[in-house]
């Protein structure tokens, strides 16, 4: 995950709960989950929400959130419009998270067939992409 790249541990229970607003193991994460929060649910609190991010993280820490929520929205509607499936690798190495998360019960997920799944990760790059 990038957050191994980062040397971060990351709490993704609690970024997946659409209740939760509050430490995950990212610095400013409870501005910036609550930034992300009220954007994907169209709270009415967004202004207020912003201007705490902004505080926390400047403006252009609020620009880079905000280009990483809609890239993010658009990576994800394109690879659902084609029908893009996780490669076998990626799909056998998330297959525990996925499950944890609910992560399998999003429409896109629909898109990656059943496959027998080993239990066992990738040891290469070219084993993680299939």
């Amino acid at each position: 995950m990038s957050s191994d790249a980062l040397g971060a541990t990351i709490d993704l229970d609690r970024v997946v709960d659409r209740e939760y607003v509050g430490e995950i193991g990212l610095p400013h994460g409870d501005v910036l989950l609550a930034f992300v929060n009220a954007v994907h649910l169209g709270e009415p609190t967004l202004s207020d929400v912003r201007h705490d991010l902004t505080a926390a993280v400047g403006e252009v820490g609020l620009l880079e959130a905000a280009a990483t929520i809609a890239v993010f929205n658009g990576l994800v509607r394109v690879a659902d419009g084609t029908g893009i499936q996780l490669d076998v690798g990626l799909d056998e190495f998330s297959h525990d998270d996925r499950a944890r998360l609910g992560i399998d019960r999003f429409a896109g997920a629909a898109n990656t067939t059943a496959r027998t799944r080993s239990g066992v990760p990738p040891a290469t790059i070219g084993e993680l992409f299939g």
